[in-house]
């Protein structure tokens, strides 16, 4: 009966750490690059997708795709590019994010 007994405890203990594995390697996929930031930016929907390398973010402004190029920033993460011939800034720090339009407009992302 006792060696019944340790094949038992053998068997779950393999099912166990069958399972942490499983939770190892389920955790370590990054899926969060893959799916969009959405973010209200005053009348704006911004959908923000991250490159993996963080050099490049692609945004989609009420529907209309950018592609804008990471820049140095005194402080936080800085996104510039072109957009309908307008200058979009994305400007970042922590989770507050401001859309910045041509010289003037700017939007607190929430």
């Amino acid at each position: 009966m006792r060696g019944y007994s340790l094949n038992t405890r053998g068997f779950a203990v393999k099912k166990i750490f069958g399972f942490i594995l499983g939770l190892v390697v389920l955790g370590g996929c990054d899926q969060a690059n893959d799916a969009p930031a959405t973010r209200q930016c005053g009348p704006y929907a911004v959908d923000m997708t991250f490159a993996d390398d963080g050099a490049t973010l692609m945004a989609h402004i009420n529907g209309d795709a950018v592609t804008l190029h990471g820049v140095v920033s005194a402080s936080g993460a800085r996104y510039n590019g072109t957009l309908n011939n307008t200058d979009v800034t994305l400007w970042g720090k922590g989770d507050a994010w401001t859309l910045i339009l041509g010289d003037q407009e700017l939007f607190e992302c929430r």
